[in-house]
C-alpha cells in the first residue's frame, strides 16, 4: 500500500507538470507507474530492455509493453508529448547517458521527466551521481529546466538530495538551438544568461522568484516582465500563473532575440527591446502585474525608473521588486561595474514605499557568492518594515499600486469574461461601486492584499472617503467587522457602533444589487459578532434580519448567507427548546436553496461558454447547507433524547468529509510528533549510553593500566627477592665451604 501511494504521488507530480498528452514510460523493469497513468486516463506506453521480467503488466496491457534500448528506442521523433525515465537511466555506463538523453530528446515532443538514484552501487563515479551532474547532461542533449521545475522541486529541499534526483524538464526549439547553443551562453554569462539552461545555486536562486511572483498573479492579468534578460523568467510567469499574456522587455536587442527564439508564443509571450527606466511603448495603467528583479541597482535614476512602473501600473496592480542586499566588497564598494547604486532593506522600502502601497516583504539566499557563501538556500517572508530581524543576499517586496488614488481610472475587468446583460450583477462592479478598483486589492479573496495592515489601511481609508450608502462603504465595514472578530477584543462601545452602523446600512430603500449584497453580508457579519460576544438576543436579531432579505436581485450565490443564518437561527432555537420555530427555520432553508438554484443562472455562472469559475463551487456550498438542513431535520424530532447525535448531523456532507480529513490529518501530525519525539529519546539515550560506553572503556583501560603497574611491580620485587635469596644461598654455600 505504501508502495501504491509513492507511486501515485509521483504520477501526481508528474501530471502536474506534463498533463495528460500522449506519453512513454521507459522503465528499468519494475513497470509499476503504467496502470497509474492508465487508470489517470493517460494513453501511456512502456518500453523496457530486453528480458525483463514484465508478465503482469504485459497481460493486463499487451499494446502497451515493448522491448527496446534505451540507446535506440523503437520510436518515431516526437511520438509522444511526454517522455518518462524511471531508473532506466541509472544502469547505463557514464559514456552512454547522452546518447540516452538525445534518444529521449528525439521521441518528446515536449517534456522529460527523470528520476535517477544517487545511491546505485553501479555508479563507481561519484560525480554522476550529483544533481549539477545530470542536469548539465540533460541541457547539453537539448532540454532545459521545466517552467514548473519547482513546483516539483522545492526551493530549499535542493540543499540536500535524497537518494533520488527528480529532473522536470522541457525541449528547448531545436531552430533556438541551432542559433543560440550553450556555448553562446557561455560567452554571454558576464552579462546575462538562461537559467533554465544552468544548473546550481545562481540558477535556481532567480528561476524561484519567477514562481514566487507567480503566486501573487490574479486571473486574466496582463504582466511586464521588466530588463526580461534572456525570457525564462516570463516563460515561468505564463506557466505558473494564470496571466493573460506576459512582455518581457530589455535594452539588450541579444537578449530579446534570444528570447523570441525560445520562449515567445504569439501574443502570449512576447518580448520587444526597451529601456527600463523609459517605457514608451507601454501605455499608462495597461499592466497588472510587474516583475522587476535585480534592475534598479542598475538603472541611472531609481526614482524616474520606480515612477515608470507606477504609471504603467494600474491601481491595484502589483509590481515585485528585487535588489541586491548591500552587496559591497571590503573597500565598501559593490565590486560589480554593472552596478549603480547600493541597495539595502532600508533603502529599497523608502524608496518603493514612496511610490506605492507595501503589500509583504523578502529576504533570498542562494550560498556560494560573497555574502552568505556557505548558507542554504532559503526565501524568507517578512513585514514589509525596516525593524527585522532577518537578513540576506537579496531584498524583495511586493507592492501594489494604490487603487483608492486611482479611482478616477476606468475600470476594466480582466479576470472574467462578463455578460452584456443589464441583468448580471454579480461581478458587474465598474457598475456598482464608486471605485471598482478595490474590489481586487480589498475585497475579493484570493485577489486581495495579503497583508493585515495594508487591509485595515485601505479600509479605513474607504470608510472616511466613500459615501455611506455606497458598496465600497459597505465592503470596507464588512471586512472591519471580521477584522474585529479576528482580534476578539470588541469593547461594547465599539460593538454598539457597530451594531448602529449595520442598521443604519440595511435600512437604505430600494438598494442597488451591488448594495443588497453589502446589507446581507453585514446583517451576517454583525450576528457573527454578537454571536461571538454572546449576546444572542442581537445575534438573532440580525441572523433574521439577513435571511429576511431576498439575494436574488443580486445572485442566488449570497443564498449562502441566508442558510447560515437560518442555520444559527435553528440552533439557538433549539437551545430554547423551541422545536417548531426551528422545524420552520429548516424548511425555510429547504424551500430557499431549491427556489435559488431553480432561477436563472445568469448570476451564478455568466456566460456558459465561459462560466465564471467560482460559480459551481459556489454552487456546491449552497447546496452542501441544504443537505445539513435536511440532515437536521430529519432528527430534529429526537434531539432532546438524542442530543449529541443531532449535533453530529449538524453537518453538510462536504463538512463531514473535511471534518473527518482534518482529525485524521491532526492524528497523524501527532503521531508524527511522537514518532519525532521517539526518535529524539532514542538518540538521547543513545547518545547517553555511548557516553557510559566511554566511560566504562576509559574505566577499562584505567584498570588495565594499574594491572600492567600492579605486575610490573611484582615482577620487579619477584625478581629482587630471586636474586636475594640466591645472594642468600650463594653466600651460605660459601661460608660452608669456607
Amino acid at each position: 500500500m505504501q508502495a501504491r501511494s509513492s507511486n501515485s504521488k509521483l504520477v501526481d507530480s508528474i501530471l502536474e507538470a506534463c498533463g495528460h498528452g500522449k506519453l512513454l514510460e521507459c522503465g528499468g523493469g519494475t513497470g509499476m507507474l503504467l496502470p497509474e497513468f492508465v487508470s489517470r486516463g493517460v494513453d501511456a506506453s512502456i518500453v523496457v530492455p530486453p528480458g525483463t521480467e514484465l508478465q503482469h503488466i504485459h497481460s493486463a496491457y499487451p499494446a502497451r509493453c515493448l522491448e527496446g534500448s534505451s540507446l535506440k528506442l523503437p520510436f518515431l521523433d516526437e511520438q509522444f508529448e511526454t517522455v518518462v525515465s524511471i531508473g532506466s537511466l541509472d544502469t547505463l555506463a557514464k559514456e552512454d547517458i547522452p546518447a540516452a538523453l538525445r534518444e529521449i530528446y528525439r521521441v518528446s515532443s515536449r517534456y522529460a521527466f527523470l528520476r535517477v538514484s544517487t545511491a546505485q552501487t553501479q555508479i563507481a563515479d561519484q560525480m554522476r551521481a550529483q544533481r549539477d551532474w545530470w542536469e548539465t547532461r540533460c541541457f547539453e542533449a537539448g532540454f532545459r529546466k521545466h517552467p514548473l521545475f519547482y513546483q516539483v522541486n522545492p526551493y530549499e529541499s535542493l540543499n540536500t538530495d535524497g537518494e533520488d534526483i527528480l529532473i522536470v524538464l522541457e525541449k528547448a526549439p531545436r531552430a533556438a538551438l541551432q542559433t543560440y547553443d550553450l556555448m553562446v551562453l557561455v560567452e554571454e554569462r558576464l552579462l546575462h544568461t538562461d537559467m533554465l539552461r544552468e544548473t546550481g545555486r545562481r540558477s535556481d536562486a532567480h528561476c524561484i522568484r519567477y514562481h514566487k511572483a507567480a503566486e501573487y498573479i490574479r486571473p486574466g492579468d496582463r504582466v511586464l516582465d521588466v530588463a526580461c534578460g534572456l525570457g525564462y523568467g516570463s516563460h515561468i510567469l505564463y506557466n505558473a500563473s494564470k496571466a493573460r499574456s506576459v512582455m518581457g522587455i530589455d535594452l539588450s536587442e541579444f537578449s530579446v532575440n534570444y528570447a523570441n527564439a525560445h520562449y515567445s508564443d504569439g501574443e502570449a509571450v512576447r518580448f520587444e527591446v526597451g529601456d527600463a527606466q523609459y517605457l514608451s511603448q507601454v501605455p499608462d495603467n495597461s499592466i497588472d502585474f510587474i516583475t522587476a528583479f535585480e534592475t534598479i541597482e542598475h538603472v541611472p535614476d531609481p526614482d524616474i525608473y520606480l515612477g515608470e512602473l507606477k504609471r504603467v501600473l494600474k491601481p491595484s496592480g502589483r509590481l515585485m521588486v528585487c535588489a541586491p542586499n548591500n552587496w559591497v566588497d571590503e573597500t565598501g564598494k559593490d565590486p560589480n561595474p554593472y552596478h549603480l547604486h547600493i541597495y539595502t532593506w532600508e533603502r529599497l522600502i523608502d524608496e518603493c514605499g514612496s511610490q506605492f502601497l507595501l503589500e509583504k516583504g523578502f529576504f533570498q539566499t542562494a550560498g556560494g557568492a560573497m555574502r552568505y557563501h556557505h548558507s542554504p538556500r532559503s526565501w524568507v517572508e517578512v513585514v514589509p518594515e525596516k525593524v527585522r530581524e532577518q537578513d540576506g543576499e537579496w531584498v524583495l517586496l511586493l507592492c501594489m499600486a494604490d487603487p483608492i488614488d486611482g479611482m478616477p481610472i476606468p475600470y476594466e475587468e480582466t479576470a472574467w469574461s462578463l455578460p452584456d446583460s443589464l441583468d448580471f450583477h454579480v461581478s458587474a462592479f465598474a457598475r456598482g461601486y464608486e471605485n471598482p478598483w478595490i474590489v481586487r486589492s480589498m475585497v475579493a479573496i484570493g485577489m486581495r492584499a495579503q497583508s493585515e495592515t495594508l487591509l485595515s489601511s485601505m479600509r479605513q481609508r474607504v470608510l472616511a472617503a466613500s459615501n455611506k450608502t455606497s458598496a465600497d462603504f459597505g465592503a470596507a465595514f464588512c471586512g472591519q467587522i471580521y477584522a474585529l472578530m479576528r482580534e476578539n477584543s470588541t469593547t461594547d462601545a465599539c460593538f454598539q457602533e457597530v451594531r448602529n452602523t449595520v442598521l443604519q446600512y440595511a435600512a437604505i430603500e430600494a438598494p442597488t444589487p451591488q448594495q443588497l449584497r453589502w446589507q446581507v453580508s453585514l446583517l451576517f457579519a454583525g450576528g457573527e459578532l454578537a454571536k461571538n460576544k454572546g449576546n444572542v438576543q442581537v445575534a438573532r436579531d440580525f441572523y433574521s434580519r439577513c435571511a429576511a432579505l431576498d439575494v436574488m436581485p443580486y445572485s442566488p450565490l449570497l443564498g449562502n448567507k441566508t442558510l447560515d443564518a437560518l442555520y444559527w437561527l435553528t440552533v439557538m432555537a433549539v437551545a430554547d427548546r423551541d422545536l417548531k420555530t426551528a422545524k420552520a427555520h429548516l424548511e425555510r432553508s429547504i424551500g430557499e436553496a431549491t427556489r435559488l438554484v431553480s432561477a436563472s443562472w445568469l448570476n451564478i455562472i455568466g456566460v456558459p461558454e465561459k462560466p465564471l469559475p467560482f460559480g459551481f463551487p459556489e454552487v456546491s456550498q449552497l447546496m452542501d447547507k441544504a443537505a445539513r438542513a435536511a440532515y437536521m431535520l430529519d432528527l430534529l424530532g429526537t434531539c432532546e433524547s438524542k442530543p449529541g447525535l443531532f449535533y453530529r448531523e449538524s453537518l453538510g456532507f462536504f463538512e463531514r468529509q473535511l471534518g473527518s480529513a482534518a482529525v485524521r490529518k491532526s492524528e497523524l501530525e501527532a503521531s508524527v510528533s511522537a514518532l519525532a519525539q521517539q526518535a529524539i529519546d532514542t538518540e538521547a539515550r543513545a547518545q547517553n549510553l555511548g557516553q557510559k560506553v566511554v566511560e566504562l572503556d576509559a574505566h577499562a583501560q584505567e584498570l588495565a593500566r594499574n594491572l600492567a603497574r600492579a605486575q610490573n611491580a611484582l615482577s620487579f620485587y619477584a625478581v629482587r627477592g630471586i636474586r636475594f635469596v640466591s645472594h642468600r644461598i650463594s653466600n651460605l654455600i660459601t661460608k660452608k665451604k669456607s
